[in-house]
């Protein structure tokens, strides 16, 4: 379910998705978007009525220093960075207080080129593989197994990369179709994609190369072979899910089990 909530792009929140046992996850306990930087007042208290709870960080302490969260009252922030450092085209290190989000995708895809899909490609098997990485996502999944009343709402700087592959990894624990996981991801592209015209308007009029314009999609958005590249690692590396998370994340069946009996009725 979408929410719509000024100043938050890319929010959303998974409930009514179907798990493990045919059960739906609950609606009201998880959310993902992009940062709260420009959550305004009137965003503040919706969250404050939502229930929300927890908030988890996945940025690096660059992009949180230039961009920091909005404060919600009784609301809990943790940080659990995804990448050691700034990585071209997935963090953006800006003050958006101060940088319109469409010149902010022009300059980072004129910055990279053509091949955006590739490059893109590419950046999602550290973020299943690298051990910072899975160490980040680890300590997220704490949290939400921690977390038996109200929601968490986690994110990244759009929303996209790093929260895409979390909810794919949460979303498979609690036994989501790897065809439904991809569903929810793709979404991301409804939700940006004023923001990927505007870009790509805006490099038409500064006169940018067609074949890097066209680009803009690859990298504001998602693309179904990302994610692809994160079901396959674990195929290949480790033939099953229950393999991957024992052997690379130390997650078991109980902790499993736990975490379907927290989500899904």
């Amino acid at each position: 379910m979408n929410l719509t909530v000024k100043g938050l792009m890319n929010a959303r929140d998974l409930g009514g998705i179907f798990g493990y046992g045919g059960k739906k996850i609950k609606t009201g306990r998880i959310i993902r978007s992009a940062n709260l930087a420009l959550l305004e007042k009137e965003g503040c208290g919706y969250f404050e009525n939502y229930g929300l709870k927890k908030v988890v960080d996945f940025r690096t302490e660059a992009e949180i220093a230039s961009s920091p969260d909005a404060v919600v009252n009784g609301v809990e922030y943790v940080r659990c960075p995804i990448l050691k450092d700034l990585t071209v085209g997935i963090t953006r290190k800006d003050d958006l207080k101060k940088r319109d989000v469409s010149e902010i995708v022009l300059d980072l895809v004129v910055s990279m080129g053509n091949g955006g899909r590739a490059w893109m490609s590419d950046l999602y098997v550290p973020l299943i593989s690298d051990d910072f990485a899975l160490t980040g996502y680890r300590k997220f999944l704490d949290v939400m197994k921690d977390n038996k009343s109200g929601a968490v709402l986690y994110h990244c700087t759009v929303g996209k990369d790093r929260v895409g592959v979390g909810t794919a990894l949460l979303l498979m624990i609690l036994g989501v179709s790897r065809e439904d996981v991809t569903k929810d991801y793709l979404i991301t592209n409804d939700s940006m994609r004023g923001a990927t015209e505007a870009a790509m308007a805006l490099g038409r009029e500064r006169g940018v190369d067609e074949e890097i314009i066209e680009n803009i999609p690859y990298i504001n958005g998602v693309d179904a072979h990302y994610l692809d590249r994160v079901f396959n690692f674990i195929d290949t590396e480790y033939a099953t899910l229950e393999n991957f998370l024992e052997k690379r994340m130390g997650i078991d069946e109980k902790y499993i089990e736990e975490m379907r009996k927290n989500y899904l009725e």
